[in-house]
């Protein structure tokens, strides 16, 4: 992905924006959710309200025609012949009273039933032939309240109003005149919720104060009995609507209460029936965003093959060029406008190749000339000096002592003199240094040395003549001009990515200040000031190995002279040829 910036950038903008369409869609659906649910309430609770009026109203007619009767003129007939015992006349009264309740009864909606009880004579006029009177039906009744009967094997369940003539008298009070019944069965409002909900979605029933259950079908009362014991419990305040779960299933409830029935009206409609529509709606915009953003990935992935990846492919060619990788070529085949580019920028690729090449074979042979030339320029004086030293021992006769210098010179100059193996092994070098500080040790018998370099470290390749001018330098510079004996100590040790050989010696060393001074002259071109050898060593590592490679001087920790460390990279890590 680190190649595809451009492919990012479109496929953030492109789902950006479509995240902003889902986004400004799902508040518009909810908005609508919240519109039709606030409709719903007020269509729910409309009709709810409505029928709790025609049932409320219905009640109350029921009970109004009591209080008709009552001014009755034939009743008032009835009670003047109980009064005068006037019995021909008291059943020919009755018989009008019977025709005067049929009449009331006819003139309501429902299906009911009249009658008047007349405690002086133990009688029960009602539109009911089939009832006689029972004095145990006067006993705890309450005076006009409407009072639910679930019934028994001769009727269904049905609701009862006793109002008492005079009103304010009491049951078994001489007081009494009579006492007018009004019964209307369950059946009435079960047909009234039918018309209610005639090919509606959802349910309606009545669910009475003691958790008494009467849908539009008594087979369904049983179904939702458990909901109307949960409403009750919850608590029902008078008129109102709630969410609720009815089996699992979300529902829309509404709920207005019957006062004079001390019962409640219940209606619920499940959600999905009026959110269907909006729901399916939202799908299907949700399904045509999710093609329409798999169509705009693989436009944008199209674009990207065809466009991104061969402007990635030139860019990564570019960057390969910049690290000097010049054989890099592109040979994917497109097959478009991009096929042209990549053909040309091959043909630049192996024209700058090819100069290249030629320039570094030049450079690599003026290098090595270079160094050859560096190599020639070690001082000879000091086979001068080995010389005069053997020709002093042979005059006083130290025949051993020559025959150990003539060894250790021997075998200095042969490998000095060797040019065909430009990169011999450290341990060559470190023999080489050993044949140099034991000529020493013989001419000046006060210099001890030691050399630490680890067994793994002498078998690497290393440039010629790298470290004999380090420790030439700290015997001549060092050592020769302090009086005393003087020690040298030679130690090497591996770094991850480097080679590190230091030399001290236990002269007056330098300052901070002086070093530094060095340190930058072996930067710059050699002068007259400048000494030969530890130049000779810093140019041709750093011309090796490059930046990071060379000499760096210090003083010694261990001893009272200077430190000189050289540097340069482990072999398998330098990637150069051999000089």
């Amino acid at each position: 992905m680190r190649h595809r910036p451009v492919f990012l950038k479109m496929n953030g903008a492109l789902l950006i924006l479509l995240l902003l369409i889902l986004l400004l869609y799902t508040y518009f659906s909810r908005t609508s959710f919240h519109v039709i649910d606030s409709q719903m309430t007020d269509y729910n609770e409309s009709q709810l309200m409505f029928l709790k009026y025609q049932i409320e109203s219905n009640a109350e007619r029921l009970s109004l025609a009591s209080n008709l009767l009552v001014r009755d003129s034939s009743l008032l007939d009835l009670q003047l012949s109980i009064l005068t015992q006037d019995y021909y006349r008291m059943l020919d009264f009755q018989t009008h009273v019977k025709e005067k309740l049929n009449l009331q009864s006819f003139s309501s909606n429902w299906s009911n039933q009249l009658s008047v009880y007349l405690p002086d004579i133990q009688t029960r006029v009602s539109t009911d032939l089939s009832d006689s009177y029972d004095p145990g039906d006067l006993e705890g009744a309450v005076n006009g309240k409407w009072r639910f009967h679930l019934g028994d094997s001769r009727s269904s369940a049905y609701y009862q109003l006793f109002l008492w003539d005079p009103f304010l008298s009491e049951a078994g009070s001489p007081a009494v005149n009579a006492v007018f019944e009004v019964r209307f069965g369950l059946d009435n409002i079960r047909k009234m919720l039918q018309h209610y909900k005639l090919d509606g979605p959802g349910a309606c029933f009545l669910l009475t104060a003691d958790g008494r259950v009467f849908s539009d079908e008594e087979p369904k009362d049983g179904e939702f009995e458990q909901l109307g014991e949960k409403l009750l419990k919850e608590g029902l305040n008078g008129n109102g609507h709630r969410n609720q779960l009815v089996n699992g299933e979300k529902v829309f409830l509404s709920h207005a209460y019957l006062a004079d029935l001390d019962a409640y009206l219940i209606d619920f409609v499940p959600t999905r029936v009026f959110h269907e529509p909006i729901v399916k709606s939202r799908n299907l915009f949700y399904a045509s965003m999710g093609v329409l953003i798999v169509l705009g990935l693989a436009a944008a992935y199209l674009l990207y093959l065809n466009v991104q990846k061969p402007v990635a492919m030139i860019m990564k060619g570019l960057k390969r060029f910049e690290i000097g990788d010049y054989s890099f070529r592109i040979h994917r085949k497109l097959r478009n406008e991009f096929d042209y580019m990549m053909q040309h920028f091959n043909d630049m690729g192996a024209k700058i190749q090819h100069l290249i090449q030629n320039v570094y074979e030049e450079q690599d042979r003026s290098r090595l000339a270079t160094l050859k030339q560096l190599q020639s320029q070690i001082n000879p004086h000091f086979l001068y000096n080995c010389l005069s030293f053997i020709a002093g021992c042979a005059k006083i006769g130290h025949t051993e002592t020559i025959k150990e210098m003539a060894y250790h010179l021997g075998g200095y100059y042969r490998y000095i003199t060797r040019v065909e193996n430009q990169m011999p092994l450290l341990q060559e070098e470190a023999d080489l240094v050993t044949h140099y500080l034991e000529i020493y040790s013989f001419r000046l018998e006060r210099v001890e040395y030691r050399i630490d370099i680890p067994p793994d470290m002498r078998d690497e390749p290393v440039m010629r003549l790298i470290l004999q001018p380090v420790v030439e330098n700290a015997v001549v510079h060092g050592i020769e001009p302090k009086p005393g004996k003087g020690t040298v100590l030679i130690a090497g040790r591996r770094e991850p990515e480097w080679n590190v050989l230091t030399v001290e010696d236990s002269g007056d060393g330098m300052t901070e200040r002086e070093i530094e001074a060095y340190m930058r002259k072996l930067d710059q071109p050699m002068d007259g000031d400048t000494g030969c050898g530890l130049w000779n060593v810093h140019q041709r590592l750093k011309h090796r190995f490059g930046a990071g490679a060379g000499i760096f001087m210090q003083p010694s920790n261990r001893l009272s002279g200077l430190c000189v460390t050289l540097r340069w990279r482990r072999e398998e890590d330098s990637g150069g040829e051999s000089a």
